[in-house]
């Protein structure tokens, strides 16, 4: 329904978008995290497409990087939740960056 989003814009900006940017966020922050922090900037290719390659992880996921996700999301969504922490979820986006991107470091680096 589309058209509920459009009839009121502080609800489709508000609501919608940044509820949406939530998620983004931590995906964006393990992905730069990940090539700029832990992968220094250097790509096997050839693995990114061989099965058993360095980029194969645990049954095709990385764990690791699910629960940097995951902890990501919780915490930017929570101002949902709790009135006295609604910041969290206005810089939704933000916050989830930050808390992915500094969980995932964290976690890669302790191998």
């Amino acid at each position: 329904m589309p058209w509920k989003l459009l009839s009121d814009y502080s609800a489709y900006i508000f609501g919608w978008l940044v509820g949406y940017s939530g998620f983004l966020g931590p995906i964006a922050g393990i992905l730069i995290c990940d090539y700029f922090l832990v992968k220094k900037r250097k790509l096997t290719v050839i693995d990114l497409y061989r099965r058993g390659g360095e980029y194969e992880y645990k049954n095709g996921f990385n764990l690791k990087a699910i629960f940097a996700l995951a902890a990501g999301i919780i915490v930017a969504l929570i101002g949902l939740l709790v009135p006295s922490l609604r910041f969290l979820y206005d810089y939704a986006w933000f916050v989830g960056f930050a808390v992915s991107f500094i969980v995932y470091l964290i976690i890669m680096k302790n191998k």
